[in-house]
Order: structure tokens, then C-alpha cells, then sequence
């Protein structure tokens, strides 16, 4: 019993020793691997010093190069209109609009579509339609998608299932008003849509008439029960529940007339598939910043410059190893 007792006495120790050990060692394995890699970082800036005049003159022929692609490209602008398709789910419109940005290369049929001529399409870089996004949850427009990042998973946004947002983008800012027009005369001439377009008219009016007859119906049944309760035998026995009924049957009819005048004014102002919020604006914004092609170009050459230098470096290296291969 004793020299068991003294063998668990003496095996404590030992145990706290080995996790006292590997506990340096880990902390010894980790410094280490902190070390190689601010040598590792060391070693690249201390590269890219050596190699800045290589990599410098890279980066001057790209922002040269940028200079003189933006001298010899054509400008063009964008301008956007904003409008709502009332009753038409606008993912029909948006997509039937988005189907002319795969013909822009294409003036003849581009022009076909647009009922435009040839020179007007050849103008036209660009026709894009993009979604509302809602993140409130206020069936309110937030933003506009441009980047179309819209995720139907994610519960946190919902696309504003009426409106619409048409970006363009011309190489002639005088182009407007016949692009504007052709662009309306596109979309009416897509039977589907006209469709859904007078099959919405007929369902607002069908509605309004079955909300004035709602309407008639409670304020009949409103006035009869006040004149039932006015009469001499119930004049003095109304009761607090019948003045609540009554303030709830005026409720219901300030309700339906609210509904009511929605659709009425919808019906006025919609007289074309998109009710025309903003609309196309001259042209104010250049799309062509030269220190977009400087930047883009200067950098990928800067690139370039660096995978060279590294070429240059190790290139005796590489002669060896492509020798090696060759000679097996």
C-alpha cells in the first residue's frame, strides 16, 4: 500500500511537468510561426524595393497606355428613368426590356425592336432594367439594385414588386426623346403585356363598382339602425355597445372610400403600362473617367511588372529545371 501510495505521490509531478513542456513547446511553435511570417512579409517588401524601378516602369507604360486608350475611346453618357407598373408584376417588364441589351451590338435589329434607324441604334450602348429593393419592409423603395446582389433567400430585402428603374447609357446625349419613345413603343407592342395591362384596368373598375355597393350596403344598414334606435320607444335605451357598432360601421366606410379613391386615381394617372415617375434627364455624367483606364491599366501592368521581375530573378533557376525536364 505504501509503495503504491508513493508511485501516485510521484506520478503528479510528472504530470504536470509533461503539460508544463508541451505547452512551451506549443507556445515555441507558435512564435516560430509568427517569425516566418513577418519574414515572409519582410522578404516581399524588401523585394518590391529592389524591383520599384522594374515595377515603376511597368506602371508608367500602363498609365500611358490608359492615357491614350482614353484619348482614342468614345465617350458616352447614362441617364435613368423611374417609373411604376401599377398592376403588372414589373419582373414581365423588366425582363422584356433587358432582352433589348443583348442586341445593342446588333443597330439593325436593335433599331427593328425600337423602331428607330439604323444610325440612332448605333448610339446606344446600353439598356438595362433593375428592381427596387425594399429592406424595410414598408413596401417603400431603399435602393436601387444596379450590382443585382438581390438574394430571394435573404428575408432582410424584398423586391418592389412595382417598380422599375431603366438605366441607358448613348453615345449621343440628343438621342433621348426618339429612344424614350422608341423604347415605350417596344413595350406596347409585347401582347402579353397588354394584356395583363387591360385585364388590370377591367379588375380595378369590376372592384370599385363591388366597393360602392359595399359602401351603400353598410351605410343603409348604419342609417336604419340609427333611425330604429331614434325612434320613441328606443330613444332613451341606447346603450354604450350601439355607439361603438356605429363608430365601427363609419370605420369600415372611411376604409372602402379610401380604397376606393386608390384605385380611382390609379385609373387616372395610368393611362400607359409605366406611370412615369423620373424621367429621362439630358445628360450631366460622363462615363469615361480617365483615371478609370490610368488606374486599371496602371495596375495591371503593375502586376505584370512584378511576375516578370520574379521571372527575371529566378530565370536561371528556371532554365535549369526546364532543362532537367527536357533531358528525361
Amino acid at each position: 500500500m505504501n509503495e503504491s501510495n508513493i508511485q501516485q505521490n510521484t506520478g503528479k509531478p510528472n504530470d504536470e511537468i509533461d503539460i508544463f513542456e508541451f505547452c512551451s513547446r506549443m507556445w515555441v511553435a507558435f512564435t516560430k510561426f509568427l517569425i516566418g511570417i513577418k519574414d515572409f512579409f519582410v522578404s516581399i517588401i524588401i523585394f518590391l524595393i529592389r524591383k520599384s524601378l522594374w515595377i515603376g516602369t511597368f506602371v508608367l507604360i500602363g498609365a500611358i497606355l490608359g492615357v491614350v486608350l482614353y484619348s482614342i475611346s468614345k465617350p458616352y453618357y447614362s441617364s435613368s428613368l423611374e417609373g411604376n407598373t401599377g398592376g403588372i408584376e414589373n419582373k414581365v417588364v423588366i425582363d422584356h426590356i433587358n432582352k433589348l441589351n443583348q442586341v445593342t451590338n446588333k443597330p439593325e435589329l436593335l433599331a427593328n425592336y425600337l423602331g428607330i434607324s439604323v444610325e440612332e441604334a448605333e448610339a446606344i450602348r446600353s439598356i438595362k432594367a433593375f428592381y427596387g429593393i425594399d429592406i424595410n419592409k414598408d413596401w417603400k423603395v431603399d435602393y436601387v439594385d444596379f450590382k443585382e446582389t438581390y438574394n430571394p433567400k435573404d428575408t432582410m430585402q424584398l423586391r418592389v414588386p412595382s417598380f422599375i428603374h431603366v438605366k441607358v447609357c448613348v453615345y449621343d446625349e440628343s438621342i433621348f426623346p426618339v429612344l424614350r419613345k422608341g423604347l415605350f413603343q417596344y413595350i406596347k407592342s409585347n401582347t402579353y403585356i397588354q394584356d395583363l395591362f387591360k385585364i388590370d384596368i377591367v379588375q380595378k373598375r369590376q372592384l370599385i363598382k363591388e366597393l360602392e355597393i359595399e359602401i351603400s350596403k353598410i351605410d343603409s344598414l348604419q342609417r336604419a339602425q340609427i333611425r330604429k334606435e331614434l325612434m320613441p320607444d328606443n330613444r332613451n335605451t341606447i346603450v354604450l355597445e350601439n355607439r361603438q357598432e356605429f363608430r365601427l360601421f363609419h370605420g369600415d366606410i372611411l376604409r372602402l372610400y379610401e380604397q376606393k379613391q386608390r384605385l380611382e386615381k390609379e385609373l387616372e394617372i395610368s393611362n400607359e403600362i409605366i406611370l412615369i415617375v423620373h424621367d429621362f434627364t439630358p445628360l450631366q455624367h460622363e462615363e469615361r473617367p480617365i483615371l478609370k483606364y490610368i488606374a486599371w491599366l496602371g495596375g495591371s501592368m503593375a502586376i505584370l511588372g512584378i511576375f516578370c521581375a520574379l521571372l527575371w530573378q529566378y530565370r536561371k533557376r528556371i532554365w535549369e529545371l526546364v532543362r532537367e525536364d527536357s533531358s528525361k
